[in-house]
């Protein structure tokens, strides 16, 4: 089992990837996790505390923006507005009010991922939603979405799992034609191959 259990969403990355890309995804994230003195969520922690505040906030923009302007690394910098600007969009439609929310731990054979979202949030319809922020360029395709989410489903019950992709402005949920058995199948797939990769390159 890794040591450092590392959280869903890796598997967020994982699922997302190429095929040719997975190992090298795999690799960085052994080093992430494992690397002497490495914060693993230290890159986008300060614009994650500052989604969570802007929720509640009456003034959104400007939380995000001090964000933003905290970073003078140019590179960074631009991810962060990247961000700022697709948090503003989803935060314009939705109606949702900020929440404490649980968080669990998915068990697999050899291995442990935490299920720690980031976001609670209160629907409209008293929907409670459990959320991982995906912070990421790429768009995330149908199994990065679907696979991560019902794991998520098995462990945190009474919370409807979803993933907002922040660059995107877009909260995403748990949306497949495929029975709760294949979708078991597809995680315990995904489970095994990355758990494999992360024991080789050991």
């Amino acid at each position: 089992m890794p040591s450092g259990t590392p959280k869903i969403g890796v598997l967020v990355d994982f699922a997302n990837c190429t095929p040719g890309a997975q190992t090298r995804i795999v690799e960085d994230q052994r080093r992430m996790y494992l690397g002497e003195g490495r914060l693993p969520w230290s890159y986008y922690g300060p614009m994650t505390r500052a989604i969570r505040r802007a929720v509640a906030d009456p003034d959104p923009a400007a939380v995000l923006g001090a964000a933003v302007e905290a970073v003078a690394e140019p590179s960074r910098r631009a991810h962060y507005e990247a961000l700022h600007d697709g948090c503003l969009k989803w935060l314009a439609k939705s109606r949702h009010t900020l929440i404490p929310v649980e968080r669990a731990k998915w068990f697999g054979p050899g291995v442990v991922f935490d299920v720690v979202p980031q976001l609670g949030l209160l629907g409209p319809r008293g929907e409670r939603l459990a959320v991982l922020l995906h912070m990421k360029d790429p768009e995330l395709r149908p199994e990065a979405v679907n696979i991560p989410l019902h794991m998520m489903r098995a462990v945190l019950p009474d919370w409807e799992p979803a993933i907002l992709d922040v660059r995107r402005g877009s909260l995403r949920r748990l949306r497949t034609t495929r029975t709760r058995r294949r979708l078991d199948a597809d995680v315990a797939g995904v489970v095994a191959h990355w758990t494999a990769i992360w024991q080789a390159i050991a």
